[in-house]
């Protein structure tokens, strides 16, 4: 399991390449906005969609903010852990999670009135099927919305977009055992077997660029570096705002 973990990890630096090259910078915009800042946004959302008056404004606005600090200092912890959490971590912090879900519904529900409330748990069913559509496409789905994409930016012919497709799912399905392998493992590369994985990904980087130099034209890969260095890019801006 470890030899299948360690060789599904040499193509985790080729993932972004099959992410949707020209995402929306949405999120980056979120991600820049400072805690207290999304928490204003946040009550103002729900001020203007409940129609709270300012008592209820004050009691939610304490109410996020407690969240939101709770939040912070989890992420402040994963950041400073330099192992991966066990199995029975996880169990203990997912039951963490829905106790804290439901006190913060218990919570909500004191302030709000009925109507509010209704309301209020329609918009988080609301929000979270559209979180999932938009965010938990199956490989395919994105494969073949990566595939439009390229044709319409590279105007790739029909012979053209066979080739892609075919490399497109090549590299899906190597995704796929790399979240798997990570899933099923509970050991960390040592740092030799990680610099043994880095100068494998080099390499599998450079035989993907030669496959894609091959299908296309000069003026077509031209662009295609163009459009991938963009993209990486925006991902190191992101990284970089995200710390």
């Amino acid at each position: 399991m470890k030899k299948l973990f360690i060789a599904a990890l040499l193509f985790v630096g080729m993932v972004s390449f099959a992410q949707d090259i020209n995402q929306k910078p949405a999120q980056d915009q979120q991600e820049k906005l400072t805690p207290e800042q999304r928490n204003e946004k946040r009550l103002q959302k729900l001020t203007s969609d409940l129609n709270l008056d300012k008592k209820q404004q004050e009691q939610v606005k304490q109410l996020i903010a407690e969240k939101s600090a709770k939040a912070e200092k989890f992420k402040e912890s994963r950041k400073d852990s330099k192992t991966p959490p066990t199995a029975e971590e996880k169990a203990a912090f997912r039951k963490q999670m829905d106790a804290e879900k439901a006190a913060t519904d218990a919570k909500m529900k004191s302030i709000l009135t009925a109507d509010q409330y209704t309301k209020w748990t329609a918009l988080k069913k609301e929000h979270k099927g559209h979180h999932r559509g938009k965010d938990h496409k199956s490989p395919q789905e994105r494969d073949q919305a990566h595939l439009q994409k390229l044709t319409t930016d590279l105007n790739l012919n029909a012979e053209q977009q066979k080739q892609v497709s075919e490399l497109l799912s090549d590299r899906s399905t190597k995704m796929a055992m790399l979240r798997k392998s990570r899933r099923d493992s509970t050991a960390q590369p040592t740092d030799a077997e990680k610099k043994a994985m880095k100068k494998q990904m080099e390499a599998d980087h450079k035989a993907y660029d030669a496959k894609m130099k091959s299908i296309l034209t000069t003026d077509q890969y031209q662009k295609w570096t163009a459009i991938q260095k963009e993209h990486q890019d925006k991902m190191k801006e992101y990284r970089t705002n995200k710390k």
